[in-house]
């Protein structure tokens, strides 16, 4: 060992690195204190319940309104969602994976990639950890001034009074990072807008979400990324009685639909303080407001 080179003894380097672990410590926590607590794993599968609303504006396409436009904000409504455990996504795979279905639901117990009505390719990268989700029921109502009820639907309700029709609402929420929170979240919704006009399908294509750190994905910013056709469920189903006895109604075009959704945020307003699993209860919550 050269004569200018020194030990530093074990107790004092034992003393510096405890330290520097302090230090770090106290930033993180620092750092913590002042972006919040938003990194963390996801949960594992489950069912959430809670509050949401419709913030959306309709422009006419045909028709006596033609060219007008109406702009909305709808009371809050109870709704589930149905989510995988997480998973780390491999492209490629078609990979398919189990979702919890709560007593009195009759939606798919399951989720593959190819039931995803649109494929954003920021929520499918391969290596990441990734939760998919469906919509179990939703049952949102407004009275509008001069015009009568409003009413849209998902999920279980959907499917109930209108099964011809029916197609299922997934989503997927991947990590921002290799996992956990925070993430990103995606919705294909499969709406029916019911007014005094006639019903009319809405397929909403991507409803993105912004950052999001747990779920539900409470105050998160959200909105459709382009206009969304209403589409007469009439003209859809006589578009699908032309197609093959096995054809899907998520395949049915209609040539002019009657108006377009221009903008539309569904934010989500407060977690239920009940199991998500007590699927009965937004069952009554329907019912009581039917």
């Amino acid at each position: 060992m050269a004569n200018n080179e020194s030990v530093v003894p074990a107790g004092e380097e034992i003393q510096r690195l405890t330290a520097r672990i302090q230090e770090l410590e106290e930033r993180h926590q620092e750092t913590v204190a002042q972006m919040g607590d938003t990194v963390g794993p996801f949960p594992g599968e489950g069912v959430d319940g809670f509050y949401s609303h419709f913030i959306l504006s309709l422009q006419f396409l045909v028709g006596d309104f033609k060219g007008r436009t109406l702009a909305l904000t709808m009371p809050p409504a109870a709704q589930t969602v149905s989510r995988s455990s997480p998973f780390v996504y491999k492209k490629g795979s078609n990979m398919k994976v189990a979702t919890p279905i709560p007593p009195g639901c009759t939606l798919s117990n399951s989720i593959a990639e190819s039931d995803f009505l649109e494929k954003p390719a920021d929520y499918f990268k391969d290596g990441m950890e990734t939760v998919w989700m469906q919509i179990l029921n939703l049952d949102a109502k407004m009275d509008v001034p001069n015009l009568g009820q409003l009413r849209i639907i998902l999920g279980e309700t959907l499917k109930r009074e209108h099964p011809d029709i029916f197609e299922p609402s997934f989503g997927a929420a991947q990590s921002l990072g290799r996992q956990g929170f925070p993430a990103k979240l995606f919705f294909n919704p499969y709406a029916l807008v019911e007014t005094p006009l006639g019903s009319f399908r809405a397929v909403h294509g991507t409803l993105a979400y912004g950052r999001i750190t747990g779920f539900p994905p409470l105050g998160t910013p959200v909105s459709i990324s382009s206009a969304v056709p209403l589409e007469n469920i009439d003209e859809v189903r006589a578009a699908k009685a032309q197609m093959p006895l096995n054809a899907r109604a998520r395949d049915v075009k209609v040539a002019k639909p009657f108006a377009r959704l221009v903008a539309l945020s569904h934010p989500i307003d407060m977690p239920m303080q009940i199991p998500g699993e007590e699927f009965s209860f937004v069952e009554q919550a329907i019912a009581m407001t039917s």
